[in-house]
């Protein structure tokens, strides 16, 4: 059974109003609760933690239209960055720095508290990794930000400037070793949500990748796998690679960091948001570059493939492909999908109405088969994967190659994702196959591209790769497009409903889309206008806005 421990609101630790010139963070109150009323007892300091769990990400999965991999098949929820729109009024750090006050205030209280050393020790390891988190991703977004590691007395006018990345980075780094001293490998009892020594050596690494640094990466991944407590589910390709998305796999080795669900108790609406195959629902909406990434099931990208038919393009390819994709001719929740632009194909067909299919595929990833659509309106309880061991596997795969070209470690790791669903390895030894890595550069492009298929509409990683490989002008100021098809006019053969014409898919034009646009400067996101305003002398504004 799942247990649900970090739900708790936590807005008791501030009241009131008051307001400061120099306030960047919004406006806080006068007054904290006092050392009377709260801060008194272990279970207090525990209350305080727990809220800090809230800063996980949860409903991150539309972040892939912000990449080459979708579109928003429900046109009004896609963003303005989706469209290569940056704009300083859209941005916004309150939620990030309301934590890390947060944070900041529960180590200052701590040591106040009466608990015993292991338990104050626990504690304050958790505050280090969510404090460490927060600031990895403020600078992943910003850059310079402002940097705090105390509780700001804001009636002294004290005021915030922003500070060089670099110098942040060095110390969210300290926050995580601090954190990695402190936590359990594994805390007593069933997988409960917390964050572990494992997940704090998984985040540090995969902000170290984002930062080029790639000694540090592939020395915490390389902890994560040796300490052996973690494994890729169905590692032996026992044909269930797609259950890793539904609720079944929930609690699995594969699962380093989860934001915990339970329906009905607690419950998310992944499914009806992703893709309501039955109604035509768009959802996450895969585009032709996507679909394109996966190799055939030889190992060779599809441009090069000796056995793929464009005419076909699902039959011989990596599994993955299957699972990511729901495309036309599938049967889901005793529905076919059809998804030719002709009133025969119904709701799921490409233009049938506002929120139908923009490419002509939709999103399977989430699509849980044991949930009935017809009962309780699709309702989730699958727990929001954080980190999972694939991706420190690509970590050290991607972090060891660029280090030294063509290491064997770095295939190895690598290696071990493609077993699981059946592909074959890729090598350096034998050029007459597919599979064959002869330069740095080779192995680099495929570890990228596994970057992409084994993560495809999950939790944005696309949309933060396509930046730190220096990629985004190139792919997202590309044309987007959908699958190809062609009306055949007069066809004899045609349903009535359609009116003489008959579509043919996977030829004839491909479906453009409006895409996307990206410039230099937009590798980092403007700073809040509001911030701003509060803080003309202080805070600048970033290049290019």
């Amino acid at each position: 059974m799942k247990k649900i421990i970090f739900n708790i609101a936590m807005g008791l630790l501030l009241g009131g109003a008051m307001t400061s010139c120099s306030d960047f963070l919004d406006r806080y109150p006068k007054e904290e609760l006092t050392d009377k009323s709260f801060w008194k007892s272990k279970k207090d300091a525990e209350m305080a933690v727990s809220e800090l769990y809230n800063v996980l990400p949860t409903w991150d999965v539309d972040d892939d239209i912000n990449s080459d991999n979708a579109v928003h098949g429900i046109k009004w929820a896609a963003g303005n960055v989706s469209k290569g729109v940056y704009l300083p009024g859209d941005t916004d750090w309150k939620g990030s720095y309301n934590a890390i006050r947060k944070a900041n205030l529960a180590l200052s209280k701590l040591p106040m508290v009466e608990m015993s050393e292991e338990d104050r020790t626990l504690l304050s390891a958790q505050i280090y990794f969510f404090r460490a988190y927060l600031y990895s991703s403020l600078i992943r977004q910003f850059g310079d930000v402002p940097y705090v590691d105390e509780v700001l007395d804001l009636e002294s006018g004290k005021n915030v400037q922003r500070t060089d990345y670099k110098e942040i980075y060095k110390k969210m780094m300290t926050d995580y070793n601090l954190a990695i001293a402190g936590l359990p490998e594994k805390w007593d009892g069933e997988n409960d949500g917390r964050v572990t020594k494992g997940a704090a050596r998984a985040m540090k690494a995969r902000f170290a990748l984002y930062f080029h640094d790639f000694e540090v990466a592939a020395s915490e991944s390389k902890s994560v796998i040796d300490s052996g407590k973690y494994k890729l589910y169905d590692e032996g390709n026992t044909g269930k690679y797609k259950e890793l998305f539904w609720e079944k796999a929930d609690g699995c080795d594969e699962f380093i960091l989860s934001v915990q669900y339970n329906a009905p108790a607690r419950t998310h609406y992944l499914i009806g948001w992703q893709c309501f195959p039955d109604l035509g629902w768009g959802g996450i909406n895969p585009t032709q570059s996507l679909v394109d990434a996966f190799e055939d099931k030889d190992g060779a990208p599809i441009k090069k493939s000796k056995i793929y038919n464009e005419k076909k393009p699902f039959d011989n390819r990596d599994p993955r492909l299957e699972v990511c994709v729901l495309h036309d001719g599938e049967t889901m929740y005793g529905r076919t999908v059809k998804v030719a632009p002709l009133k025969s194909s119904g709701n799921t067909g490409i233009g049938q109405h506002n929120d139908a299919t923009a490419t002509g595929y939709y999103q399977q990833k989430w699509l849980d088969p044991s949930i009935d659509p017809a009962s309780t309106g699709w309702d989730m309880g699958k727990d929001w994967v954080v980190i999972r061991y694939a991706e420190v596997l690509l970590t050290y795969a991607e972090a060891k190659n660029e280090l030294k070209a063509l290491d064997q470690e770095a295939f190895d790791a690598v290696n071990q994702i493609r077993r699981r669903v059946g592909m074959p390895e890729l090598q350096k030894t034998d050029p007459s196959k597919p599979t064959y890595c002869g330069s740095q550069e080779e192995l680099r492009q495929r570890i990228r591209n596994e970057w992409r298929v084994e993560f495809a509409l999950e939790g944005g990683k696309r949309m933060w790769d396509i930046r730190r490989w220096g990629i985004a002008k190139e792919v997202l100021n590309a044309p987007f497009y959908g699958l190809k098809y062609k009306i055949i006019k007069g066809s004899p053969d045609a349903d009535p409903a359609d009116k003489g014409e008959k579509c043919v898919l996977y030829e004839g034009e491909a479906l453009k889309l409006a895409g996307s646009h990206y410039e230099d400067h937009n590798y980092l996101f403007p700073i809040p206008q509001k911030e701003i305003d509060l803080n003309r002398t202080t805070l600048t504004q970033n290049p290019g806005y």
